[in-house]
């Protein structure tokens, strides 16, 4: 059953080093809602994590957004709560509605797993290198992906952003942070650029500066 609770302000529980929280983050700036951010330090074994985020982090992971007197965990799935409360970044027809989901399903089995971990394995160096560069090959065939599908369209679903597009790019500042993936196919920069031309828009560095834990 659903964790539920009181809060007068969404609550985020986040991770400056997690694009799963950055994902979040992202999407409440645009969509210009105020929220408080309490910072998980994941350097920290689970089971020693605060007991407030232990209780309502249904897979002891970030993100957790205490928001309406519920407890929402993984990211795609508060994205898609927030489109339909703000009735914004979502899609239109039933059509586009489906094509949304698809690039959702699509970014947690590929960008969400290969990309994150191409990041992890270059800023922690825990990866052997043959699985590092079997997660940036297949990074690099979702980047191909993500430029055929741009080919013809400014986002990833017709002429206006989604939260497709916010999950599919939440993990690339990251990856151009550490130098990787440098230069990307020129309809994923220019779809990153037109992104990053949002209003609200904030950088991961930006978006937990000064987060408290």
């Amino acid at each position: 059953m659903m964790p539920t609770l009181k809060t007068d302000t969404p609550l985020l529980y986040a991770a400056p080093l997690s694009g799963y929280s950055y994902k979040v983050v992202l999407t409440l700036r645009l969509l210009g809602m105020e929220y408080a951010l309490r910072v998980v330090d994941l350097s920290v074994p689970r089971a020693l994590r605060p007991a407030e985020f232990r209780a309502v982090a249904r897979f002891g992971e970030v993100p957790v957004l205490l928001i309406d007197g519920l407890a929402l965990c993984q990211s795609n799935a508060i994205l898609e709560y927030l489109a339909r409360r703000q009735s914004a970044l979502h899609e239109g027809d039933e059509s586009q509605r489906l094509k949304v989901r698809e690039w959702l399903a699509w970014e947690c089995e590929r960008i969400g797993l290969n990309l994150a971990h191409a990041c992890a394995a270059r800023h922690f160096g825990h990866h052997p290198e043959a699985v590092a560069s079997w997660y940036q090959a297949r990074a690099v065939e979702d980047f191909s992906r993500l430029a055929q599908a741009l080919a013809d369209r400014p986002f990833l679903v017709g002429d206006a952003p989604t939260i497709a597009d916010i999950a599919c790019f939440a993990w690339q500042p990251y990856a151009k942070a550490l130098g990787l993936f440098v230069p990307l196919p020129p309809a994923v920069e220019a779809w990153q650029k037109r992104i990053r031309a949002l209003p609200g828009f904030v950088a991961p560095a930006d978006a937990f500066a000064g987060a408290a834990p």
